[in-house]
């Protein structure tokens, strides 16, 4: 998981950096870059471990991550023991997660992916893909999302994927060549993209976004485990505007090099013509679509991020007169 400030919207050129922030990034670079050599070289067993233990360590000395999951965790009504148990549970997934996509990444090709990949409802992405219409994708920080983009591209999906870059220019570089382009995905930095995706959709490709972490003042507030988050509309605004359907997705690690994805076939609120109010719903539907998903796999979702952060601005109440 990224660190505080660590992505940005529009992309970082080496060029353009001071030499020592240029240093200093490229180090930050080569750590990560060789760790992930040497996992690739080890047996399956013993990097299994390694993993592991890297992971288990991680959640005992991360004096911010883990305890904000922990309290998220005991705001979502979770008590004490399985706070603990679903945040070791959550720095040991992604670390594995990652480090079997990195392995994957290698060899998983149109022909080995079904060894890999339980599709879910794919012929709700497939009957839009096959009317023109394109689609609007919208999903959560769950699973193996970077995963899940690999594998549609290699199924020949025509995606437009939104990334938020990396302020390091080094690893956003190392991680859209290691995981997210060369399988026919086209991705596009966040600062911009509502024209990209527009143009996109209407030609009949798929835009995909994430829209499980805080949204600022740009957000509409919806219940999310029991608080009001403050979320992106943008995929539901870029449905209603196109007419492209809106389809939920979801990614989980069913087990070593196994993962699922697809769709959730829960049907959308009913568009009434009231654009602000429709956005709403729509994104209150996706948003609850989230919540039953992860509270299936609590351990499988970033519960570090700051996901509660604004609060909502209430409505005051009428002055208090004076006895």
């Amino acid at each position: 998981m990224p660190p505080r400030d660590a992505t940005r919207d529009a992309p970082v050129r080496r060029e353009d950096l001071p030499l020592l922030r240029r240093l200093w990034y490229y180090a930050q670079y080569v750590g990560p870059r060789f760790a992930a050599s040497l996992l690739q070289g080890l047996n399956e067993p013993f990097r299994r471990e390694i993993v592991r233990l890297t992971a288990r360590l991680t959640s005992i000395v991360d004096l911010r991550h883990a305890p904000r999951a922990m309290e998220h965790l005991a705001a979502a009504g979770y008590p004490p023991a399985e706070c603990r148990r679903i945040t070791r549970g959550m720095f040991e997934h992604f670390a594995t997660a990652f480090s079997e996509a990195l392995v994957m990444r290698r060899t998983l090709s149109r022909e080995t992916m079904e060894r890999h990949v339980e599709w879910v409802n794919m012929h709700l992405l497939d009957e839009a893909v096959a009317a023109g219409r394109g689609a609007v994708m919208v999903g959560c920080h769950q699973g193996s999302w970077e995963l899940g983009g690999v594998c549609m591209g290699l199924r020949g999906s025509p995606i437009t994927t939104v990334a938020r870059p990396f302020r390091n220019p080094y690893l956003d570089g190392y991680l859209n060549a290691a995981l997210r382009t060369g399988t026919g995905q086209r991705v596009v930095h966040q600062e911009g993209a509502l024209r990209s995706l527009l143009r996109d959709i209407r030609g009949g490709r798929v835009g995909i976004l994430m829209a499980d972490q805080n949204a600022g003042k740009g957000g509409v507030f919806v219940p999310f485990f029991g608080r009001p988050a403050s979320t992106w509309p943008t995929p539901a605004l870029l449905a209603l505007r196109t007419g492209a359907p809106l389809l939920p997705f979801f990614t989980a690690r069913l087990g070593p090099y196994r993962y699922a994805f697809g769709f959730h076939p829960d049907p959308p609120p009913p568009r009434t013509g009231d654009l602000e109010a429709d956005v709403a719903a729509h994104t209150a539907w996706y948003t609850a679509l989230f919540e039953r998903s992860i509270r299936e796999r609590p351990e499988q979702w970033l519960w570090a991020h700051r996901r509660w952060r604004s609060r909502e601005k209430r409505p005051a109440g009428p002055p208090v007169k004076n006895a």
